[in-house]
């Protein structure tokens, strides 16, 4: 059992590497790529959007190669290993920072497969850094390595990653469309203001933006009509949302994806990959006053709300 410890060890973190980066593909590989990785985790540490995308597939080519090599003895001691501990320190100080500021959120290590707090994916780390701790003092120096084998096989995950995933280059539309799948027709019609939401019911953020909005309703008698669109991905937490809210407003309810056909008819295929939830829209008719979308730059604020209806 000694004898064979370090080959398990290897396995087992094999098989680490491999669920982080398939499960930061959940549900779908862009959705889970882009909302959850890159919006959820890089961005917030800083990176920039436009730098986000690439280092996204260049940290899960990483995981992946780390899951394929680590089962070699190829570098194994010299730079896998080494490189192992480096990716999960640079993570755990992040994840220390996330902890200090009080975040209790998920935080995207495994995506939305496995929900993580801050503070459990930070055990999870310093465990897992501790183990490939010992089984670098218990792996013998490499002898026969082969830089090029490994390199070819980096460039391969590489390659796959960017040609399974790849970059968009859309730019963000006026978003005028959306009130376009809306089914209740006198909403859709009407030349008055009006706002409209596409919301997840689950989701935290969506709860105080319709809160919000519910609470400046109550400061004004002509209010503007208020429609939800919500995806099915947590269409039972639709009662708990509006008992949240305080109020019930008319909704409807699009599956989040479909791909059985090529029509646009599935709440991702309407916001994504340009806009993040929760989404708020102010129109008059059918001209587009403001659209807010997502928690960072453009998320809704209900004090620019009112002065755009005061104007």
């Amino acid at each position: 059992m000694k004898k064979n410890l370090p080959l398990i060890i290897r396995v087992l973190i094999s098989a680490l590497f491999l669920l982080s980066a398939v499960a930061k593909l959940y549900p779908t590989p862009m959705y889970g790529i882009t909302k959850i990785f890159e919006e959820g985790q890089l961005i917030p540490m800083g990176f920039s959007e436009g730098l986000a995308p690439y280092l996204s597939r260049f940290i899960l080519a990483i995981e992946l190669l780390i899951a394929f090599a680590i089962l070699q003895k190829n570098y194994l001691k010299k730079l896998i290993i080494p490189s192992s501990i480096g990716l999960l320190v640079l993570f755990s100080l992040h994840l220390t920072y996330s902890i200090f500021l009080g975040d209790t959120e998920n935080c995207g290590c495994f995506g939305d497969l496995i929900p993580m707090s801050p503070l459990q994916a930070l055990i999870k780390n310093l465990i897992t850094i501790a183990v490939l701790g010992f089984l670098y003092k218990n792996t013998a120096d490499d002898k026969e390595n082969s830089c090029s084998k490994l390199s070819i096989q980096f460039l391969s995950v590489l390659l796959v990653m960017f040609a399974f995933l790849p970059v968009s280059s859309q730019t963000k539309s006026e978003g005028s469309s959306f009130v376009s799948f809306v089914e209740d027709e006198n909403f859709k019609n009407s030349e008055d203001y009006k706002i409209l939401c596409y919301f997840d019911a689950g989701c935290e953020h969506c709860q105080h933006a319709a809160r919000s909005l519910d609470s400046l309703s109550n400061l004004s008698d002509n209010f503007p009509p208020v429609h939800i669109v919500f995806s099915d991905t947590e269409q039972e937490n639709i009662p708990n949302f509006f008992e949240y809210v305080g109020n019930q407003y008319p909704y409807q309810v699009m599956p989040f994806a479909n791909y059985d056909t090529d029509e646009v008819d599935s709440y991702m295929e309407i916001t994504f990959p340009d806009y993040d939830n929760p989404i708020v829209i102010l129109y008059k008719g059918a001209k587009q006053i403001r659209l807010f979308d997502g928690t960072g730059y453009n998320e809704y604020h209900a004090e620019e709300l009112q002065l755009l209806l005061n104007k």
